[in-house]
Parts: C-alpha cells; sequence; structure tokens
C-alpha cells in the first residue's frame, strides 16, 4: 500500500504542461492500493485558495474541479490524522530534530500517516522523509513493481 505525497498528484493536475503518462497509468492501474492523507487535501486547497487570490480564477477553478473529482475518486482512501498517528508526528519531530533536521508539519504528518499505517510514501522528495525512517520512493524515478 502506499501513501501518495502531493508533489505526485499534482504532477496530474490540469495546470500542468508536462503530463506523466506512464506514472498516471500506473495510478489508474493500482488505485485499489494508494491513499491519500488529509494533509494532502489542505496543500491543494491552499493552492486553490492561493490561486485564486492572486487573480488566477480560471486557474483556481480547474483546480477546485480537480480537486473535487480526488476527492470523489479516494472517497474511503482519505487517511485523517487520529491519535496514533499524531503521537506519531511527535515521535518523527524528536527523531528529525535529533539530527537537526526540521521537515515541517505537512511532511511530519504525511510520514507519521505512512508509518503507522505501514505505507510507503510516493513523493518526488525522498530526501524529506530518509530522515524520518519511513520508506520513500520517487515513481518518476522508478515505477514500483
Amino acid at each position: 500500500m502506499y501513501l501518495v505525497d502531493t508533489n505526485i498528484l499534482s504532477a496530474s493536475a490540469p495546470t500542468k504542461a508536462v503530463p506523466q503518462p506512464a506514472l498516471r497509468d500506473w495510478m489508474d492501474r493500482n488505485s485499489h492500493a494508494l491513499f491519500l492523507s488529509v494533509i494532502t487535501v489542505a496543500e491543494i486547497e491552499d493552492g486553490i485558495c492561493r490561486s485564486r487570490r492572486t487573480g488566477a480564477r480560471a486557474k483556481a477553478a480547474r483546480l477546485a474541479e480537480w480537486l473535487d473529482t480526488l476527492l470523489h475518486l479516494y472517497a474511503d482512501r482519505i487517511l485523517p490524522i487520529d491519535r496514533a498517528i499524531a503521537r506519531q508526528i511527535g515521535i518523527l519531530t524528536d527523531r528529525a530534530r535529533g539530527q537537526g533536521q526540521d521537515p515541517g508539519l505537512a511532511d511530519l504528518a504525511i510520514a507519521a500517516t505512512a508509518a503507522t499505517h505501514d505505507y510507503i510514501v510516493l513523493t518526488r522528495n525522498v530526501r524529506h522523509f530518509a530522515p524520518l525512517d519511513v520508506r520513500a520512493t520517487d515513481p518518476h524515478e522508478r515505477l514500483p513493481a
């Protein structure tokens, strides 16, 4: 099972100029094994609001429609932050600080969600997850089996 980081989903956003057909096809074939964090939903919503605020209303509308589609497709595969994940965030925060790292709450929450569910993070930023001792892979470099 995989937890899809925001940067992987964003690669298929309708506002991206360079499509990733191999990754998109792999994700379609393996959709049953792909999960999202509520953090990803928040990050996408933030991007929509920023586009609206800066006057990119058409872009915001396309992204909002895309997010609605994602929410429908992943409806029962969007993972909340519960008590177990919140505690894991605290553990990972201390682990990162002990290594002189400060990955930020979004990456910590995604990592904690993946660790709690024993999922692999699909991300372009594998290095962000390395100090957290969470399994992560970049599907742009190599698609999972």
